[in-house]
């Protein structure tokens, strides 16, 4: 196209010339001095001539100032559709860019909705009727604590509490213990839920003092997303369960000398049981049992809000109850951390009347002053203690009840 226009414009340059030239010629002839010393001497003549030149001429400058126009207005038209083009292509990125915007906002809005949960649809339970139940019908032999048999229609035994101590790390213990008693669950959940009468059941309280109550927020009210790790989920539903905190001491004779532990307690009431990622439920779990587990566990940490699992059977419902040291609380233990579980016992009691099973699972890291080793035993014995009593004073209280008046 340059080389094109260049050629029009040499021709078209060309042609003027001649033509410009024969005009100058002629014009030379009738303005011609008679002499040459007029040529010389004439300042008209040059004048003339010159005037000449300019009109022959004019035709090819309007020519080519007429193209330097066009060119002029071509590059403007050129630019003005450079700028066209480039919003057009910015319009249909951003539109793009929009779009795709919106797309990742509905599937993360989508996401979330997804894993978001109520705690009403989390403690959803079809519920079982235990009444209908009968011994065969629960599978006791999955459990590590299989109710004695007394005779053919009872096997409750009012016998010691089964307990087991595991080691962990960083100075820790855990230790599950559990007793079979000849009541209901409501019972049992009643006296423990009582917190400012507990130290008149509980043997090794010295000191017990309700700091506060928390009131329960209904369950459709709080929302917990389910993609957060497991500890973040427990404490969040935690926060909306009804409970107290306790201010706690425990005296005991250790090695002969007279010891206290004090902490700070927040107790927290599960009604349908801590869900399964607050800690497993199953017996056998990731297919390995309790003694495996309990060889893999010496190694893992404790960790706030992912509480030991007692003693329980999986294919029953349980009433919870959890306890957990303070975050930042100045007493011996560095953390301390259980769960009271209470379950019924179908088929293990006389028709008409109520067995139940109450577990007990602690975590314990005393402070570094005081090794674990040397505590463990007291308190081991103290939890068989308290077990035992709760079991003493229920079942004084039904016989008490259910004892006809004289």
């Amino acid at each position: 196209m340059p080389g094109a226009i260049a050629a029009i414009l040499k021709d078209a340059t060309l042609e003027t010339v001649d033509l410009a030239v024969d005009k100058v010629d002629m014009a030379f002839d009738k303005v011609m001095p008679n002499s040459p010393s007029e040529l010389i001497s004439s300042p008209q003549l040059a004048d003339d001539i010159s005037d000449l030149i300019e009109e022959a001429f004019a035709p090819m400058e309007a020519s080519l100032q007429e193209m330097e126009d066009s060119l002029v207005s071509a590059r403007r038209s050129l630019k003005d559709a450079k700028d066209q083009t480039k919003q057009a292509i910015e319009a249909v990125q951003a539109a793009a860019v929009k779009q795709t915007e919106t797309a990742v906002s509905v599937v993360a809005a989508a996401e979330e909705v997804a894993t978001e949960k109520v705690l009403a649809e989390i403690f959803n339970d079809e519920g079982i009727d235990v009444k209908s139940l009968g011994y065969d019908d629960v599978g006791y032999d999955s459990s590590e604590m299989n109710p004695p048999f007394i005779d053919e229609v009872q096997c409750l035994v009012p016998g010691e509490a089964v307990v087991r101590v595991e080691k962990a790390p960083d100075n820790s213990r855990r230790i599950f213990a559990g007793v079979d008693i000849p009541v209901g669950v409501e019972a049992v959940w009643a006296l423990l839920t009582d917190y400012a009468n507990l130290q008149r059941v509980v043997p090794s309280l010295t000191v017990n003092k309700v700091l506060s109550e928390f009131e329960p927020i209904p369950m459709d009210q709080v929302v917990i997303d389910e993609s957060l790790p497991d500890e973040i989920q427990c404490e969040k539903i935690s926060k909306g369960l009804k409970g107290a905190l306790l201010k706690q001491v425990g005296g005991a004779k250790v090695a002969g000398i007279n010891f206290s532990a004090r902490t700070t307690l927040e107790v927290r009431e599960w009604p349908s049981g801590l869900p399964d990622f607050a800690h497993f439920r199953d017996d056998v779990y990731e297919g390995k049992d309790r003694d495996t587990r309990a060889i893999d566990d010496s190694n893992v940490d404790l960790t706030r809000y992912r509480f030991p699992r007692p003693f329980a059977l999986s294919s029953l419902p349980s009433k919870d109850i959890s306890m957990q040291s303070t975050l930042n609380d100045d007493g011996e233990f560095r953390m301390y951390q259980g769960v009271w579980r209470m379950q019924p016992l179908p088929g293990c009691a006389p028709d008409g009347e109520e067995a139940m099973r109450l577990t007990y699972a602690v975590e314990v890291s005393p402070r570094r002053y005081l090794p674990v080793a040397l505590i463990e035993g007291r308190i081991v014995k103290d939890m068989c203690t308290n077990l035992k009593a709760i079991r003493d004073y229920v079942t004084t209280q039904k016989e008490s009840v259910s004892a006809p008046s004289t």
